[in-house]
């Protein structure tokens, strides 16, 4: 027996090979900026960040970094901004973490005992402690306190564009996308280690289909690896294929966990709200099927609002411009800050995994919760009130608009308005615009000639619906009483109820109506369709 034949292969298990949630020893292969990491954390004087999307390895590339420069745990205290994700300041994290009172000083002379403090995920730090941590950086640094910070482009541009002066004080390393050469090299270590031979096709599928990003090819590989009972190092070597339909729904549903009901939420818009024109839906379905990291606010308007007829293009163009200047607000909302940016009428996707789930998912999943209503109107609410009332009834707006419903209100639509026929205007949002129209009701509403107008509108509206219009709501000291809207109809006040009160009602109202309705065909003036008036 030769020795070669004597000595017997080590058994790896897969997921010390392939495995999507670390990068693993076996298949670790180093980076392009792995070097000139290394010489910047060997290098005293300066503060070093690490960024780079979700995938790219960037936490795996600075522990071996460190490990590499033989640098301990007595050297480098280590901690998360996942742990501390609802402290306010940057004291408070590292007050918690070293179990001393938040103050600068106590803070500091825990810093001095050690050489590098570094910080993984700093994007899940609060905003308020990213902005404490930027100031308190050059003050540290003159200290000779260094931090080591690794997180997404982004956030680390917030906390060193704090202070022109720390970029002098800082090396920032870009970890991107891999070139194919790097996930060969990564599979070739893998196929070394369990005996096995992806083929000619399976490997460039999968380089095709990971765009670079280690943690989806360690996925793919894994995946590939188990459909062909591949779990440890084979005695014998095997041949394994990647098919990309099969592959494709299993690395889906490895990513569904994080990303899709992030995705659903998202798609419905603020506050889990159902968009009127399902607006944000149509969004977020363009992102998915365009298979772009960058997409212009104009190419956006193009595909969704399109070239409708007018009517429905003026009703949906106005929705398209409320759900982009609100889309900042639902990203943050949904926690997608870490994964989408959207600046400079620009959205981009800033982690190559979540464009590669959005590539591969079903979106009929995202469209089965979502809900589509599709209701054609443009505005959930239409307010109806007096002059003198403006204070209350704005206060009202605003929470109507926080808990995530459309609102027509005057002052809101001034760029609209300016220089039409405001009777015709108007008479069109109050009989065809509008899902419901909320009646503020006090002394001066029945006094006025606007307010006349808008109710007389209204009722004619209401006259040719099958659902509830006119919702009447004392904003006054009592109710008056208004000829045509008898004191019967079920009235709310502002006495026992609060804004958030009657923004709830409005969303339970509209989750009572039909998930779906006619809206491009037979579809009359008022918003009803002649199916309707059969109903």
């Amino acid at each position: 027996m030769t020795e070669e034949s004597a000595t017997k292969r080590r058994t790896y298990p897969l997921s010390e090979v392939f495995n999507e949630a670390g990068l693993p020893d076996v298949t670790y292969v180093p980076p392009a900026e792995a070097k000139q990491l290394k010489g910047s954390l060997a290098t005293t004087g300066k503060h070093v960040t690490l960024v780079g999307p979700s995938g790219s390895g960037k936490s795996t590339v600075a522990n071996r970094a460190l490990t590499e420069l033989k640098l301990s745990a007595s050297d480098v205290h280590s901690l998360s901004g996942r742990s501390y994700t609802g402290a306010s300041t940057i004291l408070e994290v590292l007050g918690k973490e070293f179990s001393v009172a938040p103050t600068l000083d106590d803070v500091t002379e825990w810093l001095k005992l050690y050489r590098l403090v570094m910080i993984d995920d700093v994007h899940h730090l609060s905003v308020g402690a990213r902005a404490e941590l930027a100031r308190y950086l050059k003050l540290w640094h003159e200290q000779g306190i260094r931090f080591f910070m690794i997180g997404i482009a982004k956030t680390a541009e917030a906390i060193l564009g704090a202070d022109p002066e720390l970029a002098i004080r800082n090396d920032t390393w870009h970890i991107s996308a891999q070139s194919p050469a790097f996930l060969g090299e990564l599979m070739d270590k893998g196929e070394a280690a369990l005996n096995i031979r992806f083929t000619k096709g399976g490997r460039e599928v999968a380089l095709r289909a990971a765009q670079g990003s280690p943690s989806i090819f360690q996925a793919i590989c894994r995946i590939a690896a188990v459909e062909a009972e591949v779990l440890e190092s084979q005695e014998e070597l095997r041949e394994v294929d990647v098919e990309l339909p099969l592959i494709r729904d299993a690395v889906v549903r490895q990513y569904d966990g994080r990303y899709l009901a992030k995705i659903v939420s998202l798609a419905r818009g603020r506050r889990q709200a159902r968009s009127v024109h399902d607006t944000y839906y149509s969004i977020v379905d363009y992102v998915a099927r365009s298979g772009k990291t960058q997409i212009s606010q104009d190419e956006m308007y193009h595909k969704v609002v399109g070239s409708d007829a007018a009517r429905t293009k003026s009703r949906l163009r106005n929705s398209f411009y409320r759900a982009m200047k609100n889309l900042p607000t639902v990203i943050e909302e949904n926690q997608l800050s870490e994964i989408l940016i959207f600046e400079n009428g620009t959205l981009t996707i800033d982690d190559p995994v979540f464009r590669f789930y959005l590539d591969h998912l079903d979106f009929s999943r995202v469209r089965s919760q979502v809900n589509i209503r599709r209701i054609g109107y443009e505005y959930d609410v239409a307010v109806s009130f007096a002059g003198p009332d403006r204070v209350t009834v704005e206060s009202l707006v605003r929470a109507l608009e926080k808990s995530g419903l459309e609102v027509f209100y005057d002052f809101d639509e001034q760029a609209m308005l300016w220089g039409k026929d405001l009777r015709k205007e108007l008479g069109r949002v109050y009989s065809e615009d509008a899902q419901f129209m909320i009646v503020c009701l006090s002394d001066e509403y029945p006094e006025r000639d606007w307010t006349t107008f808008e109710l007389e509108v209204g009722k004619e509206a209401a006259g040719k619906r099958t659902e509830d219009y006119l919702l009447p709501l004392i904003v006054g000291d009592h109710q008056p009483a208004i000829v045509g809207l008898p004191q019967t109809v079920g009235h709310l006040s502002l006495k026992n109820r609060s804004a958030e009160d009657v923004a709830s009602l409005i969303q339970e109202k509209i989750a009572a109506l039909p998930a779906s309705r006619p809206n491009d065909e037979g579809e009359d003036a008022s918003g009803a369709s002649s199916e309707e008036s059969e109903v």
